[in-house]
């Protein structure tokens, strides 16, 4: 079934109507005609389980079949990623939405290779982050921020805050350093790692260091493999999880 976004101020009781670029692409590109069921989001946790029902050149309207509401994960985790070269970001942006990453927040630090970010990069990675949520069935999106230096990083005290880094080798990532229920920071370094001046800003923030195994990973291959964990270990990924 295909999945589409909707502004919850264009819905009633019993029909949505979509309109812009959403519609185009239904229209245009997918060309669903009347009687297709869809399913709709919009952004907020409601599923509406739709008929579509009329489509002019400007607007699809959809007959509401049944709705649902989905809260967000009680131990979210925000990924805190130094800025990557070429389009890495655009991949990690991908694959961390369908992770159910909650926040992602983009930091540069003093080995980072791409440091400038322009407002057409920040709407590439909302538009990847949306498709991303239709194709893994994610109701509520994932929110990016805006870079920001790494030295004004201010974590949530009460969160699991977690550095996986390359010269750590005797602390694994644990069930022991999570604490169920509570959100979690992942922060991740740049291509080149970081310098040991931020491990030590790091730890004083309350960071631990950790180990993802005996082999060096690349920046974007570490994010994902731990977020996974993480995931996995706050059971994020169980079968009946909110997403």
């Amino acid at each position: 079934m295909r999945r589409f976004f909707f502004d919850p101020e264009h819905c009633t009781d019993d029909q949505i109507l979509i309109s812009g670029p959403e519609a185009r692409h239904m229209t245009t590109v997918l060309r669903i005609q009347p009687g297709t069921e869809v399913e709709l989001y919009d952004g907020c946790g409601t599923t509406v389980r739709g008929e579509v029902r009329k489509i002019t050149a400007e607007q699809v309207q959809i007959r509401i079949l049944g709705r649902s509401r989905q809260a967000d994960t009680t131990a979210p985790l925000n990924l805190v990623q130094a800025m990557l070269k070429g389009k890495k970001m655009d991949f990690l942006i991908q694959k961390a939405t369908e992770l159910g990453v909650q926040t992602f927040c983009p930091v540069t630090s003093r080995f980072c290779e791409k440091k400038k970010h322009s407002s057409r990069t920040a709407e590439r990675w909302q538009r990847i982050m949306l498709e991303a949520c239709k194709q893994c069935g994610r109701p509520i999106p994932m929110q990016i921020n805006a870079p920001v230096p790494l030295n004004t990083l201010a974590p949530d005290v009460n969160s699991n805050l977690i550095m996986p880094w390359e010269d750590e080798d005797s602390s694994p990532l644990s069930p022991a350093l999570l604490r169920q229920d509570s959100p979690t920071m992942l922060l991740i370094g740049p291509e080149g790692g970081f310098h040991p001046d931020e491990v030590a800003f790091a730890r004083d923030l309350g960071f631990s260091t950790i180990s993802l195994g005996p082999r060096i990973l690349r920046a974007e291959t570490a994010a994902l493999t731990a977020a996974a964990i993480v995931q996995y270990l706050t059971h994020n990924l169980d079968p009946a999880a909110e997403q």
